[in-house]
């Protein structure tokens, strides 16, 4: 067997997490990438899902000969010509760095496609142990993350707008792709399957600096769990508290889930009902009678054109009404569990100076 160039995993995930200029295949069927992958890695797999099938079913029957001789059946002629080139142009498509290649445990699949590359006049790198040896890498980066600050304040302080003015910062919901909160599912994004999510949180640690921001979140991000080491992390984190009147909080929710999808072509009656459906999954949270209120006021609001201010209170009245009733409610329990320190309290704008500043701070101390 070859003997080409390997990269031990801890090398190949910081060159994954902290570059995109690297052409990075993973060769392991749509079906293992589609279950946890690494982000800015191109998945061509050598063996499709129903090839993995009939290999593994062969397997069974018939023993290893006769998996491995099916297997380089199925991997030839103009499948494997295909596949060869698609590798061969991602490599190219980065002349400047080194190109890596993996399977599952860096074993015979991504030997084979190394292999095949060379042949064809062109260098990659195998990651020693795989996506098993990225995975076990990224694991070590979300337990051991550099210090950070969390920024808290009740449901619709704008905390996300925030942190995406400061220079260091992870975006959690960005990761998990939902806003956290029963409203927080995109129509029109579905949610990483969870190791994927780890994954693509570890390389976000992996480039961030010291004193980074991030903000404050329940153990699940819809269907994502934000890891439970990680979390320890959080919970008696350095806070920065955003203090918003409630009806301001409305405004910017009804601007965010509300006006935004409409304008961007959402059919109201498609918006009510969604709201309504999230307002119905709280009830029991809610009590009976301030969920029929609040779904009531929710109706009759969305009889107005939601891009007229003329009509903005009608919607206003039932997001206050939500977030005194329920989501302050929440906020200042799930608070009350946390022994943080505060840094600071004040307002969006007074917060988002404050944590220029100490980051500044931060970074002039590392210079000197």
């Amino acid at each position: 067997m070859n003997h080409h160039p390997t990269l031990p995993a801890a090398e190949a995930f910081s060159l994954l997490s902290a570059n995109n200029q690297v052409a990075v295949i993973d060769v392991r069927s749509e079906g293992e990438y589609e279950k946890a992958h690494f982000e800015n890695t191109l998945n061509i797999p050598i063996l499709s899902d129903a090839h993995r099938h009939d290999v593994g079913l062969t397997y069974k029957t018939e023993g290893s000969e006769a998996a491995k001789a099916l297997g380089h059946k199925l991997v030839s002629g103009d499948y494997k010509e295909r596949m060869i080139q698609q590798w061969c142009d991602s490599i190219k498509s980065q002349p400047r760095q080194s190109a890596l290649i993996f399977c599952w445990r860096g074993g015979l699949r991504s030997r084979l496609a190394q292999d095949w590359v060379y042949q064809n006049g062109l260098e990659v790198f195998r990651v020693d142990s795989g996506y098993k040896g990225l995975r076990h890498e990224a694991l070590k980066a979300i337990e051991n993350p550099a210090p950070f600050v969390v920024l808290s304040g009740m449901t619709g302080s704008g905390k996300t707008r925030l942190i995406h003015q400061l220079r260091h910062f992870v975006d959690l919901e960005a990761l998990a792709n939902h806003r956290g909160s029963a409203f927080g599912a995109y129509v029109d994004r579905s949610q990483p399957q969870q190791a994927t999510f780890e994954n693509k949180l570890a390389q976000s640690l992996y480039q961030i600096a010291d004193n980074f921001v991030l903000e404050d979140e329940s153990p699940n991000i819809g269907r994502c769990h934000v890891p439970d080491l990680f979390y320890a992390r959080m919970v008696p984190a350095p806070m920065v508290m955003i203090e918003t009147p409630a009806r301001i909080r409305a405004l910017e929710i009804f601007k965010e889930y509300i006006q935004a999808p409409f304008a961007g072509g959402m059919a109201l009656p498609e918006l009510e009902a969604s709201f309504a459906r999230n307002v119905e999954r709280i009830r029991n949270k809610l009590g009976g009678l301030e969920c029929d209120n609040i779904k009531t006021m929710l109706s009759q609001s969305f009889q107005f054109d939601a891009l007229n201010e003329a009509y903005a209170d009608a919607y206003l009245d039932w997001i206050e009404r939500l977030l005194t009733h329920y989501y302050d409610k929440l906020y200042i329990h799930s608070l009350s569990l946390k022994s943080r320190k505060t840094l600071f309290k004040g307002t969006w704008q007074d917060c988002l100076d404050f944590l220029v500043d100490s980051q500044e701070r931060t970074h002039q101390e590392i210079d000197l």
